[in-house]
């Protein structure tokens, strides 16, 4: 069976989090007022649409294309400037050696995708890019739908993937689609817990190693 390692973007492939964060936290500000953004929490890992639900259902009157507008202002910016994560060439290269072929899933739309996805050193070995804004027969993490389609597009079942997820809501969906799952830190914002993965990584060094000790598993 064909094995496959897929990886989420944000916090993942690149360490957009801090820029979002902070862009983030003026539309917030601007948009939805002091009060409700201290009622916001964290929403690392939603997706607009999951980000204009919570807002709204605090009490929000904002419109959903003045927030999403926000968003796809500060978006190119971002893909454009947040650095990409240390080591991927070394683990693209293992990936390789192993006979993994490689997917992403992002909830993010897909020109966003395709800004980050033009900056990676391996980006012609990807064979699978699932961008779930824009999909509406694929329902966003937490759920699985994205990683199944990943796995269906690449040839592979969940018993011969890795996925490697930062946020809480991307690890729920990778492990709810009953694949290995890696909990990524390196990209963190400082405070930020994650839970419920497999295992963890701090460097994409330690992915490897990882991945070293599971291959034997994958290939049964």
């Amino acid at each position: 069976m064909q094995k496959a390692f897929i990886f989420d973007i944000d916090g993942v492939l690149i360490n957009s989090e801090p820029f979002w964060e902070n862009a983030k936290e003026k539309i917030y500000l601007n948009l939805l007022g002091k009060e409700i953004r201290e009622k916001m929490g964290s929403t690392i890992g939603l997706d607009m649409n999951g980000i204009y639900k919570k807002a709204r259902a605090l009490g929000s009157t904002v419109e959903k294309k003045k927030l999403f507008d926000a968003f796809y202002a500060a978006a190119p910016h971002i893909y454009q400037d947040a650095p990409l994560t240390p080591g991927l060439e070394k683990l693209e290269k293992e990936l390789s050696q192993h006979d993994y072929l490689i997917g992403l899933v992002s909830a993010s739309p897909q020109q966003w995708t395709s800004l980050a996805v033009s900056r990676l050193p391996f980006k012609k070995n990807i064979k699978v890019i699932v961008s779930l804004t824009g999909r509406p027969t694929l329902a966003h993490k937490p759920a699985p739908d994205g990683y199944i389609e990943a796995m269906k597009k690449l040839g592979t079942t969940p018993r011969h993937t890795i996925i490697l997820e930062d946020s809480n809501a991307g690890i729920m969906s990778a492990k709810s689609s009953k694949a290995f799952t890696i909990g990524f830190k390196e990209n963190l914002i400082k405070g930020y817990e994650q839970k419920g993965a497999d295992t963890y990584a701090n460097t994409m060094e330690e992915v490897i190693k990882i991945i070293k000790t599971l291959d034997w598993h994958l290939t049964l």
